[in-house]
């Protein structure tokens, strides 16, 4: 090997020897390469860099929370009072002036009937008023009347009564009579007959004949004591019709005056409440303050016509007893749905209160619309005004809203053809979830099927399924 390379290097040497210019230019091509080949192998290593996946921040909402709906309340104050006008008229007078202290029952405004004063309810009530007293004037009289003719029905009752009784008594002397009667014709038959007997060549004839016209006289009289009889029989005993006929007319005579009495009566107490309808009608054109207080605030002016219902005046009372309260009137499906668990917000004029519903309506009390009451405490009271109307977040569902249907807001779900889906946060990523969605409530959505509990909803809108998340 060694002389191998030995004769190598010496015809290098000849070859050099023999072109000088081939071999300066053959070792610079040599060296240059040599260089090339240094750089090359001497030059640092460049690690390669991976660009980083970008984490977006995002907002979540976690299944197991109630969610809250935001409503209007209505403010009301039991010691705040809108003075209305409950009839049409022209307001004539306005007694009173913003500021002004005034009395429980002071009149507030005198309303009229036409532009020059007149006033109907107040003749009205004049005229109810007069009636009335005219009833009382007579009423006294017409009672003693009316007892008098009572009086007159137990007389004659009682004269008719007398009558009878005197006929009774006539009785005995009348039967006795026609027994009488009776005794004489027979006696008078027994000598017509031995007249008759005895009567030979007529010498009786004239006898007999004074006989039996004794006889006829006898026979009329006690015929007509007979029928004077029974017609005192008749009229005299209480079993029969005349009797029966009295008493009748007694009683129907007396029914009759009890009936005209309670008819008196009646009359004067319909006169009564007519003369109190007239002064309800009347007073009702002229407003009153129904509490002391003060006057805050007057809508009207003189001459201006008003209507049922117009607002007069604005009216605080002085130590009001009554608690503030917000109405929250919301549908059935709602009302059965608000937590009595988690509190509600309530936003008063720029400050947050939590509180509880103290009563929730079981029956619509505005149209078809359920209430939910709040009690607003006494420091917020002069915060907000009557009739007012403030926000209140209520919490729909329950506390553990996953133990029956959970509620997410209807900004997060995804909408598509086929589909409804929301993005979740599992392992630091976006996650798609298919959802079976219920009822709307306000900005929340029920989910019946696709969520368990403590999934957490990314409410942003700019993540697609994969992408890095983090929690806000």
């Amino acid at each position: 090997m060694k002389q191998f390379f030995t004769r190598q290097r010496k015809k290098i040497l000849n070859f050099l020897d023999k072109r000088p210019f081939a071999s300066f230019f053959i070792f610079l091509g040599v060296f240059f390469i040599l260089i090339v080949i240094s750089n090359i192998l001497g030059a640092p290593k460049q690690e390669e860099t991976k660009e980083a996946p970008e984490i977006k921040n995002v907002r979540v909402y976690n299944i197991g929370s109630a969610p809250k709906m935001t409503v209007q309340a209505q403010i009301e104050k039991s010691g705040v009072i809108h003075v209305t006008a409950l009839t049409p008229g022209v307001v004539w007078s306005i007694n009173s002036e913003v500021s002004q202290h005034v009395s429980k029952g002071e009149t507030l405004f005198n309303l009229s009937s036409n532009y020059q004063g007149g006033n109907t309810s107040t003749l009205q009530r004049q005229l109810a008023q007069t009636q009335y007293q005219n009833f009382l004037d007579t009423y006294d009289i017409q009672k003693d009347i009316i007892k008098r003719q009572r009086e007159l029905a137990e007389t004659t009752d009682e004269n008719a009564e007398e009558l009878r009784n005197i006929t009774e008594q006539s009785l005995s002397e009348t039967q006795s009579l026609i027994s009488l009667n009776d005794e004489i014709l027979s006696s008078l038959d027994q000598n017509i007959a031995n007249l008759e007997a005895t009567n030979v060549g007529g010498a009786n004839d004239a006898l007999i004949l004074s006989t039996k016209q004794l006889k006829s006289q006898f026979l009329a009289a006690n015929s007509q004591a007979k029928q004077g009889l029974r017609m005192s029989e008749f009229s005299a005993l209480d079993d029969k019709p005349p009797a029966q006929l009295s008493d009748m007319q007694k009683n129907l005579t007396k029914k009759q005056l009890d009936l005209q009495e309670k008819m008196l009566d009646l009359n004067r107490e319909i006169s009564r409440i007519q003369l109190q309808i007239a002064q309800v009608v009347e007073a009702m054109m002229y407003p009153a303050a129904p509490f002391s207080g003060t006057i805050q605030k007057i809508f009207v002016k003189e001459g201006e016509q008003v209507n049922p219902g117009t607002e007069l005046a604005v009216l605080t009372q002085d130590n009001p007893d009554g608690q503030v309260v917000a109405i929250a009137y919301v549908s059935q499906d709602i009302a059965k749905r608000i937590s009595r668990l988690e509190p509600s917000i309530l936003h008063l004029n720029g400050v947050s209160v939590s509180g509880y519903p103290t009563f929730i309506s079981e029956e619509a009390v505005q149209g078809s619309l359920y209430g939910i009451y709040f009690e607003v405490a006494d420091q917020y009271a002069s915060s907000v005004t009557e009739k007012g109307f403030v926000q209140v977040e209520l919490p729909i569902g329950y506390f553990n809203t996953p133990s029956l249907i959970p509620y997410i807001p209807v900004d997060a779900v995804y909408q598509t053809k086929d589909q409804s889906y929301v993005y979740v946060v599992r392992d630091g990523k976006a996650q798609a979830r298919s959802l079976t969605l219920g009822n709307v409530f306000g900005s929340f959505v029920e989910v019946q099927k696709g969520l368990v509990d403590r999934d957490s909803i990314i409410l942003d809108r700019n993540v697609i399924a994969g992408d890095s998340v983090s929690i806000q």
